[in-house]
């Protein structure tokens, strides 16, 4: 083959091998999208619900069930099960079994069919079968104790005549029926006698002697079949006088009937029914429900059915729990059963929902597996103490929702598995009908999770002689459970130790939330099994007796709990603890290996409040010491000698603490325990070295935190140091205070700083963190650091370093404190603080500063002093860089010298009421402060940055000129009336130019008053002044000062160091009269001296915007004095813009200056008026801009067809709305209606708006009113006439034509559909039609019809063609609405079975009537709505049952429903969002609830709603006792689980969910499920009150419920097998390579 050759057939082959791969490819898409059905697992009944045997215990399917026979127990059951099998309990009808039934029972309807088999020696009847749907008087059911047998007619029997009475074997039986006939014979007792009067007569022929001729009756008989339906044989005698068919055989007549010769009359093939197989079953006595379902047959002759056992024997499981004798007949409200009933097979009452109550006879040996399964209305059930039941089935009250009390029958050996599971209501389960010894129970085993979430049972006590071993799932979700009693000394309880789903930490965790709490508690002996299994399992333990003079068991007041230390197993690490009902510890032991103690409450149902003395003594192996909340009081030496105690938690601040209760050092023990080195060990300093801690509140009425901080909060023993126990205030603020004996006070000596947040990781240091809470402080740092987002424990963390605490309690701080944290921290962590003082006497000098006084801190940014400290010592904050907040609201009365100079950025002070002392200068070099706030202060005020000291109200002494001061200038009438200065008190103020003191009555002025002013310029003081001190003007820049001739007085170095005085003097002016004291002091220091004192002015020019120009332009100029305001000119104007203000501001003038007009361009609202429209509850209505002046046409005035107050009606507003001249709010004004009142309202046609409305009397005509203009229209008419006198609220329609021709006809503008339909404003007003038509053409007149509604609201009168909305009443107690009655009939109505619905008005006058039914009291099973019109039966085979209850997950969210249409509601839940609260909701029937419902619809699709199928319903939230609505519900939102209603269950994903806002709706996106084979809807309400579940009929898709989500047991279909096979082929194809020949080398 040639090389080209070759290559081309390689590229075919990789052609045709990747064409392959690609189809196989393809194929395997194809096969894969193919859509299959039918392969779900079948979803089992209740047994589905909730649980699967295998998923929940591991070595059998069931522990205890009655199973059918010995191969299936030994298939399901535990190996050497002693439980019956059913075969043996309840005989097992054979198929070909005859089987009967009973007559038609006259008094109930009732019928059964039944076998009659013998048993053990007794013939009994079983019955298989029952017509449920009888009507059965006041809902009750007898089980009746003998039945008679009938069968269906053979067919030599006729037809037509109904069933046939029946024997053992099967035969049908019948009666002589006779026919009675007259002759005459002879009386011999009467001859007749001859002409003789003396011898009898004789015939003359025949000789015979004549008798007087009388009748005789004489009887001729036939055989008939003994029909039920034929009373003529129903008295005979069973065991003579019946007949049964035989071949060959002759009966005997058995009523002397005749033959045609006078004969005993004989029947061919007929037999006299005489021994017992032959003759009829009458009062045969039924004995058992059984296990098996019928088939039947119907004969169309006769009209008879024949039942037979089905192929495979017809057995009834849970599989097929439909088909038990009466399940699910709902008719059933009181069960009575006979005394000779034995036993009640599977399944036999399954789902009978309306079931209320069962008495059982003393006969019951068994109730079979799901018996009463589903019961959900089962309240009641009577079975005798002394009865026979020996056996209850698994399942067998399963799901009773409602069942509340239960008592078990002595002689009950065995409880099934779930037995009474999902009884939430079960409260009272009695296993012991006597107290004392003898219990007489024969109780032998109970099921897996027989009580399982029987969620209100409290307690269960097990008899004496019940010594099993119990699964602890027995009472998994019974989360009231508050204790089980065990009498007997061998029971105990168990857990799976494969990893069972529910443990013994499960069972304790559910009991560890509300309502029990922790509570929970086995009781039994002393010596019991179930004894040692509570300290095994540390479950608590009550101490209980037998008292053999009062035979009962009696509680002995000892409550035990034992406690395992996690980190010590086994024994040695196990504590016990025993209280008494006095919540007294009254003893306890510690584990030898337990170094943690964290003592427990509560212990049962007691707590510890009281520890007693020397409970705990000498436990040297003890580090720390929890102590529960609930103790007060720890006794005398109750902790003495445990030398290595280090923290002791206290978690209740009101402990009474004994005499030595913590003296830990002095140890009298025998012998050191567990891990102890074996002596008291101290540090170097002889102290202990175990230092002892406690952690608890931080609080002067903490007794621990006062133990501490005193003399009794030495710990040593006499050969040690003197210590004192270290407070730590624990998480999160982990403060650390200790009592400083020297100063005697608390002191605070710790706080976090950034640089020790890794510290808390170490558990011995800080034991009271949890784990969570030291991986925090790991990590807080770093995350904090890199600006990561912080969980709420690190957030702490970092808090508890940047914002310190200090409470109340502690007295002072450690020198340098604050400074040593900051130096500990690397100067990448340097952060700000923020300190809040509620505690410390006073601040010291050094308590924000370093210890030699030499370093303040550099990072505190704010103070916030909230308690009592009563002073600030001087320079306390001096140097605080950083600070920027001083916060004193507490009681302090003096700040001291300088306390915050030089806090460069402090600009916020507030200073408390209580100050009545501040010493110099206390905020100098604070350049920032502008101004100090004090509160309420009769001492102290600042104005304009000058703090003032107070005399009787007035200002009388400067303290302090802040150097935040914005004015340059101090005028006189500022200082008006001072009569001092404070030393320094303007020293620093380096912005201020001049200080003019002329009017205020200073006498001096003090040392440092000016000094260090650099800018200062000018100085006049007032002629009271006398005296100038040493260093008054120091540095200052002073040019020129002015005062009088009374200047007396100047201190030798007042004038020291003046900036302007150096180098030469004459620059400074001192301006005095001439030869004063001043004015020659100043000639004798070389200054310039002057007589006049000086004015300055400045020169201001202003410029404003030229229209003209265009251009800004000078306007004005003029000269101010300085330090006052210029006066600016009126602002010109700028076209389009507004003018907003001068710049820079005029207020005070220091320099010559140019200010210039600024404009903005205009808002059109911004100088308008605001009225705002509110309803007569404040409710938000409107808002209306309106210029000062003006007036608000109507045309803009709310729509008030909204405003609707039930019993009001609307008449207008409180204020009037003309020629306002302020913003204002308005409310609606409503006139209360009386009973002589009607409404009035008038309706546009064409917008359907009520334009107004109005009352009148009755008898009174309407007023007239003008008619709105409607554009492209022309007002024709009222309808109905306006000048009619009226009796009932009417509605008055405008109506309208258009305003030309439209060739031939013109419809009236009220066609079309309401935005609004049914809009109602109070009782009995007429809603407005959906549409109005009127009939005709070419302005024909609108006829009036009227709507009366009984029973209901919508009654009005109304044009042909509109679709008012009629509403029924809410049904009265224990009712429930049924249907409309419409008269006439034709009218059309969108929904009769609807409470809202729409009708739509014919030309003719309409009344409807709402009919109301009484409620079943079988939860949600009746005949109810379905939303469109349909009726449906709700009950349902759909799984888990009906129930009018549902339980979300954790139980704070109960479900309530009270609204029919809706089965299947034990798939119910609901998880309320945005609150941890306990709630209810409820899920009911709202008339108001539904007419917005219908609203709505109607907005969205118009007025005809045939097509639309809905489901209105009214969601509301209720508080945890259901009582209380709940109608604030901000932040609040439901997810919520409903079954699809009956009615939609059809329409499956078609279906839709909206809520109802502002009768419109409020689309939200549900998710389809199925649970347990019930077809549900889940969606979040994010309000409360309207909701419906619709479907459009006229828009369906292919619909269906999206949850593919695979099952167990499903099976896989044959398509994947085959697409993923060629998916494998393709990706061979794909993958193969060529086979390539290698070239050989040339040579």
């Amino acid at each position: 083959m040639t090389k080209g050759k070759k290559k081309t057939n390689r590229r075919l082959k990789r052609t045709v091998r990747k064409t392959l791969g690609t189809l196989f490819l393809i194929s395997a898409i194809v096969v894969a999208a193919i859509p299959t059905e039918g392969l779900r697992a079948e979803e089992d009944a209740v047994a589905q619900a909730a649980h699967s045997h295998v998923d929940t215990h591991t070595g059998a399917k069931y522990k205890v069930s009655i199973r059918r026979n010995a191969p299936e127990k030994q298939r399901d059951l535990l190996t050497g099960s002693n439980i019956p099998t059913m075969d043996n309990l309840i005989p097992e009808v054979a198929e070909g079994t005859t089987i009967y039934t009973t007559g038609t029972n006259e008094t109930d309807g009732s019928n059964y069919q039944f076998a009659y088999i013998q048993n053990g020696g007794d013939w009994s009847a079983i019955l298989l079968g029952y017509n449920k749907d009888n009507t059965l008087p006041n809902n009750t059911l007898t089980i009746p104790n003998t039945v008679n047998a009938y069968i269906q007619p053979t067919g030599n029997l006729g037809t037509g005549n109904g069933y046939v009475a029946a024997n053992r074997l099967g035969n049908p039986l019948y009666y002589e029926a006779v026919t009675p006939h007259i002759r005459m014979v002879d009386d011999t007792s009467q001859p007749i006698l001859g002409d003789d009067g003396v011898t009898q007569a004789k015939d003359p022929i025949t000789g015979k002697l004549l008798y007087v001729q009388v009748e005789e009756t004489y009887y001729t008989g036939e055989i008939k079949p003994c029909y039920a339906t034929d009373n003529a044989w129903k008295n005979m005698d069973v065991l003579t006088q019946f007949f049964y068919y035989k071949e060959g055989a002759t009966g005997k007549t058995v009523f002397n009937a005749e033959d045609e010769s006078g004969d005993p009359a004989t029947y061919a093939n007929y037999a006299n029914a005489l021994d017992s197989d032959h003759q009829w079953i009458k009062d045969g006595k039924v004995r058992y429900i059984g296990n098996q379902y019928l088939d039947s047959t119907l004969d169309p002759d006769s009209n008879t059915y024949k039942w037979s056992i089905p192929s495979g024997g017809g057995y009834i499981t849970e599989a097929n729990a439909s088909k038990g004798i009466f399940a699910q007949a709902g008719n059933i409200g009181t069960l009575i059963i006979g005394e000779d009933l034995i036993g009640i097979g599977n399944c036999a009452f399954y789902e009978c929902t309306g079931l209320d109550s069962i008495s059982f006879g003393n006969g019951i040996k068994v109730i079979g597996n799901y018996a009463f399964a589903g019961c959900g209305s089962l309240r009641d059930v009577a079975i005798p103490d002394l009865c026979s039941l020996g056996q209850i089935g698994d399942h067998a009250f399963y799901s009773c929702t409602n069942l509340t009390k239960f008592t078990l029958p002595i002689n009950v050996s065995y409880v099934g598995d779930y037995a009474f599971a999902e009884c939430r209501f079960l409260s009272d389960f009695v296993m012991c009908n006597y107290g004392d010894a003898n219990d007489r129970s024969n109780l032998t085993e109970l099921g897996w999770n027989v009580f399982e979430n029987c969620e209100t049972l409290s307690s269960l006590t097990f008899p004496a002689n019940y010594n099993e071993a119990v699964d602890i799932s027995l009472v998994k979700g019974c989360k009231n459970l508050r204790y089980i009693t065990a009498r007997s000394k061998k029971m105990t309880f168990t857990e799976k130790e494969d990893g069972d789903v529910y443990c013994f930490d499960c069972f304790k965790e559910m009991l560890s939330g509300d309502p029990v709490n922790g509570t929970f508690y086995f009781e039994g002996r002393d010596d019991s099994t179930i004894h040692s299994f509570t300290r095994e399992n540390c479950f608590a333990f009550s101490y209980i007796d037998y008292n053999s003079e009062t035979t009962q068991y009696e509680k002995l007041d000892k409550y035990e709990l034992t406690v395992q230390d996690p980190n010590v197993t086994g024994k040695t690490g196990r504590s016990t603890y025993v209280v008494n009902s006095n919540n007294e510890l009254i003893s306890s032991t510690v584990g030898e290996n337990v170094s943690t103690l964290e003592i427990p409450d509560p212990i049962g149902p007691y707590h510890i409040y009281n520890i007693g003395a020397n409970i705990f003594a000498n436990n040297c192996n003890l580090t720390m010491v929890s102590l529960p909340a609930s103790v007060v009081s720890v006794g005398d030496n109750a902790f003495k000698g445990c030398h290595n105690l280090a923290t002791v938690i206290f978690n209740n601040s009101s402990v009474a603490i004994g005499t030595d209760a913590f003296k830990t050092q002095d140890y009298t023990g025998a012998a050191h325990r567990g891990n102890c080195s074996g002596k008291v060990e101290v540090d170097s300093d002889n102290s202990p070295k175990v230092k002892l801690t406690f952690v608890g509140e931080v609080s002067p009425t903490s007794t621990p935190y006062l133990y501490a901080m005193s003399e009794d909060g030495r710990y040593n023993n006499g050969s040690q140091l003197k210590t004192y126990v270290r407070y730590c205030s624990g998480w999160p603020t982990n403060l650390v205070v200790q009592y400083n004996e020297e100063k005697g006070v608390s002191e605070l000596t710790d706080f976090p700083a950034f640089s020790q947040l890794s510290n808390y990781t170490i558990k011995a240091d800080y034991p009271y963190l949890t784990d969570a809470q030291r991986e925090a402080a790991s990590t807080a740092l770093s995350k904090y650091s890199s600006g990561a987002a912080l969980t709420e424990d690190q957030q702490q963390f970092i808090d508890s370093a940047l914002n310190v605490v200090i409470p109340e309690g502690i007295q002072a701080i450690k020198d340098g404190l604050f400074v040593d944290k900051e130096n500990a921290d690397a100067a990448s962590l340097k952060e700000d603080k923020t300190v809040t003082i509620y505690g410390l006497d006073t601040i010291e000098a050094n308590d924000f500063r370093s210890a030699d006084g030499k370093n303040a801190a550099q990072h505190l940014k704010a103070v916030n002093i909230l308690g009592n400290t009563a002073s600030i010592a001087a320079n306390a904050f001096e140097g605080c860089a950083a600070l920027e907040t001083v916060n004193i609201t507490g009681n302090m009365s003096s700040i001291g010298d300088y306390a915050f100079k030089d806090c460069p950025v402090l600009d916020d002070v507030t200073l408390s009421g209580t100050i009545s002392s501040l010493g110099l200068i206390p905020f100098t070099g604070c350049d920032q402060l502008s101004n100090v706030a004090f509160l309420g202060n009769d001492y102290f005020s600042c104005d304009e940055s000058i703090i003032y000291g107070m005399s009787g109200g007035a200002k009388a002494r400067i303290i302090e000129c802040l150097e935040g001061r914005s004015s340059k200038y101090v005028k006189p009438s500022e200082l008006a009336g001072i009569t001092s200065i404070a030393p320094r008190a303007f020293q620093g103020c380096d912005a201020l130019r001049e200080i003019d003191l002329t009017e205020s009555e200073i006498t001096t002025v003090p040392e440092y008053a000016f000094a260090d002013t650099t800018e200062m310029r000018t100085i006049k003081l007032p002629t009271t002044c006398t005296t100038i001190e040493d260093y008054a003007f120091q540095k200052s820049g002073m040019e020129r000062l002015e005062a009088s001739q009374y200047l007396n007085l100047i201190g030798q170095h007042a004038f020291d160091d003046l900036l302007k005085a150096d180098p030469d003097p004459e620059d400074v002016v001192v301006c005095s009269p001439e030869n004063s004291y001043l004015y020659n002091y100043a000639k004798l220091k070389g200054f310039t001296v002057d007589t006049t004192p000086l004015i300055e002015y400045f020169t201001v020019t202003f410029r404003d915007w030229s229209e003209e120009l265009q251009k800004t332009v000078v306007v004005k100029e003029e000269r101010v004095q300085g330090g006052y305001p210029a006066n600016p000119p009126e602002p010109a104007g700028k076209s389009g813009e507004v003018f907003q203000y001068w710049d820079p501001d005029p207020s005070e003038i220091t320099r010559d200056v140019t200010i210039v007009a600024v404009y903005k361009t205009e808002d059109p609202d911004a100088n308008k008026l605001t009225v705002t429209f509110e309803d007569w509850d404040g409710t938000f209505i409107k808002e209306i801009k309106v210029s000062s002046g003006g007036s608000i046409a109507d045309a803009e005035l709310p729509n008030t067809s909204n405003l609707v107050r039930d019993g009001y009606v609307f008449t207008g507003w409180d204020r009037e709305l003309t020629n306002i001249t302020e913003s204002f709010p308005t409310r609606a004004v409503y006139k209360a209606l009386s009973e002589d009142d009607i409404v009035i309202r008038y309706i546009n046609s064409v917008t359907k708006e009520v334009f107004y409305q109005t009352t009148i009397k009755k008898g009174s005509v309407a007023p007239s009113i003008q008619t709105p203009t409607v554009s492209g229209y022309t007002f024709k008419e009222w309808l109905p006439d306006i000048a009619t006198a009226l009796t009932e609220d009417t509605d008055f329609y405008a109506v309208y034509e258009t305003s030309s021709s439209n060739n031939g006809g013109t419809t009236s503008p009220g066609t079309g559909t309401s935005p609004n339909p049914g809009t109602s404003t109070s009782p009995g007003i007429s809603t407005s039609p959906g549409t109005s038509t009127s009939p005709g053409t070419n302005g024909t007149t609108a006829k009036m019809y009227t709507l009366t509604v009984k029973n209901g609201s919508g009654s009005g009168s109304y044009i042909a063609g509109s679709q008012p909305i009629i509403v029924a009443n809410d049904p009265a107690a224990n009712q429930q609405f049924s249907s409309w009655s419409i008269d006439p009939g034709n009218t059309k109505i969108a929904s009769k079975v609807l409470s809202a619905t729409v009708i739509t008005m014919p030309e003719a006058n309409v009344t409807v009537t709402a009919n109301y039914t009484a409620k079943s009291n079988s939860g949600n099973r009746t005949s109810t709505s379905t939303g469109s019109g349909n009726s449906t039966n709700s009950n349902s085979n759909r799984r888990p049952n009906s129930t009018t209850t549902g339980n979300v997950s954790g139980g704070r969210t109960t479900v309530v429903i009270d609204k029919n249409g809706l089965s299947n509601t034990g798939v119910v839940s609901a998880t309320v969002n945005g609150s941890s609260d306990n709630f209810v909701i409820k899920i009911t029937e709202s008339a108001s609830a539904s007419e917005e419902v219908v609203k709505a619809l109607m907005a969205e699709y118009g007025s005809d709603l045939s097509a639309i199928k809905y489901f209105p319903m009214d969601i509301s939230l209720y508080d945890s006792t259901g009582n209380n609505k709940i109608t604030d519900t901000t932040g609040l939102s439901i997810s919520i689980t409903l079954p699809i209603p009956d009615s939609l269950i059809t329409y499956a994903g078609n279906n839709k969910v909206a809520g109802v806002v502002n009768s419109k709706l409020d689309k939200l996106t549900p998710k389809f499920s199925t649970i347990s084979g019930v077809s549900c809807i889940t969606f979040t309400a994010e309000h409360f009150s309207p909701y419906v579940i619709y479907v459009d009929t006229n828009n369906l898709t292919a619909g269906t419920i999206a949850d593919s989500t695979p099952k167990t047991g499903d099976a896989i279909h044959p398509k994947w097998f085959l697409s993923l096979g060629l998916a494998c082929l393709s990706m061979v194809f794909f993958m193969k390579k060529d086979k390539k020949t290698l070239r050989k080398a040339r040579a």
